[in-house]
Protein backbone atom coordinates (compact mmCIF):
# COMPACT_ATOMS: atom_id res chain seq x y z
CA UNK A 1 0.00 0.00 0.00
CA UNK A 2 1.36 3.66 -0.64
CA UNK A 3 0.55 6.61 0.46
CA UNK A 4 0.13 10.11 -0.59
CA UNK A 5 3.82 11.14 -0.13
CA UNK A 6 5.26 8.01 -2.24
CA UNK A 7 3.45 8.93 -4.91
CA UNK A 8 4.49 13.03 -4.70
CA UNK A 9 7.80 11.07 -4.57
CA UNK A 10 7.77 8.55 -7.49
CA UNK A 11 5.89 11.38 -9.63
CA UNK A 12 8.62 14.40 -9.05
CA UNK A 13 12.19 12.11 -9.57
CA UNK A 14 10.71 10.00 -12.16
CA UNK A 15 9.35 12.80 -14.28
CA UNK A 16 13.05 14.49 -13.75
CA UNK A 17 14.13 11.59 -14.63
CA UNK A 18 12.47 11.64 -17.85
CA UNK A 19 12.30 15.10 -18.71
CA UNK A 20 15.94 16.00 -18.38
CA UNK A 21 16.53 12.53 -20.05
CA UNK A 22 14.27 13.84 -22.57
CA UNK A 23 16.18 17.54 -22.87
CA UNK A 24 19.38 15.50 -23.24
CA UNK A 25 18.82 12.99 -25.58
CA UNK A 26 16.64 15.50 -28.05
CA UNK A 27 19.15 17.94 -27.47
CA UNK A 28 22.32 15.63 -28.58
CA UNK A 29 20.65 14.57 -31.63
CA UNK A 30 20.29 18.22 -32.26
CA UNK A 31 23.97 18.93 -31.85
CA UNK A 32 25.14 15.77 -33.85
CA UNK A 33 22.49 16.43 -36.81
CA UNK A 34 23.24 20.43 -37.30
CA UNK A 35 25.96 21.82 -35.63
CA UNK A 36 28.33 19.31 -35.59
CA UNK A 37 30.34 20.46 -38.28
CA UNK A 38 30.60 23.63 -36.65
CA UNK A 39 31.82 21.89 -33.64
CA UNK A 40 34.74 20.34 -34.55
CA UNK A 41 35.52 23.30 -37.11
CA UNK A 42 35.84 25.48 -33.85
CA UNK A 43 37.66 22.56 -31.62
CA UNK A 44 40.13 21.88 -34.58
CA UNK A 45 43.05 22.13 -32.23
CA UNK A 46 41.87 20.46 -29.38
CA UNK A 47 43.86 17.02 -29.31
CA UNK A 48 41.18 15.06 -27.54
CA UNK A 49 38.72 15.77 -30.85
CA UNK A 50 41.46 14.80 -33.58
CA UNK A 51 42.38 11.84 -31.41
CA UNK A 52 38.32 10.62 -31.35
CA UNK A 53 37.82 12.12 -35.53
CA UNK A 54 37.94 8.82 -36.87
CA UNK A 55 34.96 7.41 -34.57
CA UNK A 56 33.21 9.38 -36.78
CA UNK A 57 32.95 6.98 -39.67
CA UNK A 58 31.18 4.45 -37.48
CA UNK A 59 27.52 6.08 -38.24
CA UNK A 60 25.59 7.03 -35.02
CA UNK A 61 27.37 5.77 -32.11
CA UNK A 62 30.22 7.50 -33.59
CA UNK A 63 28.88 10.56 -33.40
CA UNK A 64 27.36 10.20 -30.15
CA UNK A 65 30.69 9.20 -28.55
CA UNK A 66 32.16 12.49 -30.41
CA UNK A 67 29.63 14.06 -28.77
CA UNK A 68 30.05 13.07 -25.35
CA UNK A 69 33.32 13.91 -25.61
CA UNK A 70 33.03 17.24 -26.42
CA UNK A 71 30.37 17.73 -23.42
CA UNK A 72 32.16 16.51 -21.07
CA UNK A 73 35.35 19.08 -22.85
CA UNK A 74 32.90 21.77 -22.46
CA UNK A 75 30.90 20.92 -19.20
CA UNK A 76 34.63 20.97 -17.41
CA UNK A 77 37.17 22.75 -19.14
CA UNK A 78 39.79 23.10 -17.04
CA UNK A 79 40.10 19.64 -16.19
CA UNK A 80 40.15 19.21 -20.00
CA UNK A 81 42.95 21.80 -20.55
CA UNK A 82 44.80 20.60 -17.82
CA UNK A 83 44.91 16.78 -19.55
CA UNK A 84 45.31 18.20 -23.09
CA UNK A 85 42.53 17.14 -24.45
CA UNK A 86 41.21 20.77 -24.91
CA UNK A 87 43.36 23.61 -26.75
CA UNK A 88 42.89 26.97 -24.22
CA UNK A 89 42.52 29.00 -27.61
CA UNK A 90 40.00 26.78 -28.98
CA UNK A 91 37.91 27.49 -25.87
CA UNK A 92 38.07 30.93 -25.93
CA UNK A 93 37.42 31.25 -28.97
CA UNK A 94 34.34 29.07 -28.85
CA UNK A 95 30.63 31.10 -29.41
CA UNK A 96 29.46 31.36 -26.21
CA UNK A 97 25.64 30.74 -27.43
CA UNK A 98 27.07 27.29 -28.48
CA UNK A 99 29.02 26.57 -25.83
CA UNK A 100 25.95 27.64 -23.15
CA UNK A 101 23.81 25.04 -25.00
CA UNK A 102 26.24 22.06 -24.88
CA UNK A 103 26.19 22.72 -21.22
CA UNK A 104 22.75 23.01 -20.72
CA UNK A 105 22.27 19.42 -22.45
CA UNK A 106 25.29 17.96 -20.52
CA UNK A 107 24.02 19.47 -17.43
CA UNK A 108 20.96 18.22 -18.14
CA UNK A 109 22.23 14.50 -18.38
CA UNK A 110 23.81 15.10 -15.22
CA UNK A 111 20.76 15.79 -13.45
CA UNK A 112 18.93 13.33 -14.86
CA UNK A 113 21.32 10.62 -13.69
CA UNK A 114 21.18 12.34 -10.37
CA UNK A 115 17.32 12.11 -10.05
CA UNK A 116 17.39 8.56 -11.24
CA UNK A 117 19.77 7.80 -8.66
CA UNK A 118 17.82 9.47 -5.72
CA UNK A 119 14.61 7.59 -7.28
CA UNK A 120 16.81 4.36 -6.62
CA UNK A 121 17.73 5.13 -3.21
CA UNK A 122 14.13 6.41 -2.13
CA UNK A 123 12.51 3.24 -3.39
CA UNK A 124 15.15 1.11 -1.80
CA UNK A 125 14.30 3.01 1.34
CA UNK A 126 10.69 2.30 0.95
CA UNK A 127 10.83 -1.21 0.12
CA UNK A 128 9.99 -1.51 -3.27
CA UNK A 129 13.41 -2.67 -4.61
CA UNK A 130 14.81 -5.80 -3.07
Amino acid sequence: MTNDDEVWFVLTFGGMFFGLGFISIFGQVYLCFFKMQEILSLLRNSFGILERKPFLERGVFGSYLMLTCVGAFLTLPSWAIKGGGLDKEDYLNFPLGLLTLIRFFYVAALGSGAAMLVMLIGCKYMGWID
